[in-house]
């Protein structure tokens, strides 16, 4: 009798056991890095399934727009300032710094993506618009601005805006360092967030109206598809035949209000009642999963399938996030 009780009790640990594991391996890896105005923390940090990492030491400032996963390595751009407080566009692979530009003018690095052994990042330096490939630097255009990256293959994809001899911003889309307008120029209009899906390029952004309004957009193949509602579009993200996009739009007293649409569909994730404010950066599909990150009453937050997760300890916003 007690044999076969202690013969049930291991097969019950083994199952146990067992589930456990599976239960962790199927638990997504969530990697988020934001801007932290808590004043509790030293020198740059990013947070990977629930832990804080330590990334910079703190003796300089320091800061991160975007993460990206290749392979077992984590990349993060941002900048660090040097010595005499200058911020310099820097890039990092598995916490390691990789510094892109000479630190004498201000750079910062806005965007990165890793195609095998490529490591593709934009950014600026100076006014100047910058794109890296391995540390190669190449200038897009004084005054312009990169907002997003996307790599399929040899094809490297930029979103991002450029002004034009009226003064009114661009909306573009670049290829392989070959620029591709989205918007007329009559009045200005940005893009801000690029993703790719089989031959179709997707960007996602805003452009002002005859009435001097905002009105959310994205582009596919460069022909514009408006949002119903919105102001902005600041992420946008394909899953099939779905289209997400992330942004905002805003109510009668001009509070941001997150929201997020499907297929045109918009899913309001705020109130507009917040105190300090709410805002939106990343849309990535994990699954049947949706995730929306930015932050939420002055506290970075991201949304799984609309329902708010506090990063309670960061005052600040998220900034990029890979879920796989």
């Amino acid at each position: 009798m007690i044999r076969k009780i202690k013969q049930l009790a291991g097969t019950l640990l083994l199952l146990l056991t067992t589930t456990s594991m599976l239960q962790a391996q199927s638990s997504p890896s969530l990697l988020l890095v934001y801007d932290d105005y808590s004043g509790t923390r030293t020198g740059l940090t990013y947070w990977k399934n629930g832990e804080i990492i330590q990334l910079t030491d703190g003796k300089t400032n320091a800061g991160a727009t975007a993460i990206t996963i290749s392979g077992n390595d984590e990349y993060i751009a941002g900048y660090q300032d040097n010595a005499a407080g200058e911020p310099v566009a820097t890039y990092w692979k598995n916490k390691q710094a990789v510094t892109l530009t000479d630190g004498k003018t201000y750079a910062k690095a806005e965007g990165i993506s890793v195609s095998g052994p490529n490591v593709h990042v934009i950014g600026n330096n100076g006014k100047q618009a910058m794109y890296w490939k391995n540390g190669k630097a190449t200038s897009l255009g004084e005054d312009t601005k990169l907002r997003a990256i996307a790599v399929s293959g040899d094809d490297v994809y930029i979103a991002g805006y450029q002004p034009n001899d009226e003064g009114e911003y661009v909306a573009t889309c670049w290829k392989n360092g070959n620029a591709k307008a989205l918007s007329d120029g009559k009045k200005s209009a940005e893009a801000h967030a690029i993703t790719l899906s089989g031959n179709d390029v997707y960007v996602a952004g805003f452009a002002i109206n005859s009435a001097g309004e905002e009105v959310a957009m994205y582009w596919k193949n460069s022909e514009p598809v408006m949002l119903p509602g919105g102001a902005r579009a600041d992420a946008i993200a394909v899953s099939g035949n779905d289209v997400y996009v992330a942004g905002i739009t805003r109510n009668q007293a001009g509070a941001n209000i997150v929201v997020c649409w499907k297929n045109g569909t918009a899913v309001q994730l705020t109130t507009g009642n917040e105190t300090a404010g709410a805002g939106v950066k990343v849309i990535t599909i994990a699954g049947n999963d949706v995730y929306v990150a930015g932050y939420l009453d002055g506290i970075a937050t991201y949304w799984k399938n609309e329902k708010p997760v506090s990063l309670k300890e960061i005052v600040g916003g998220i900034n990029g996030m890979v879920v796989r």
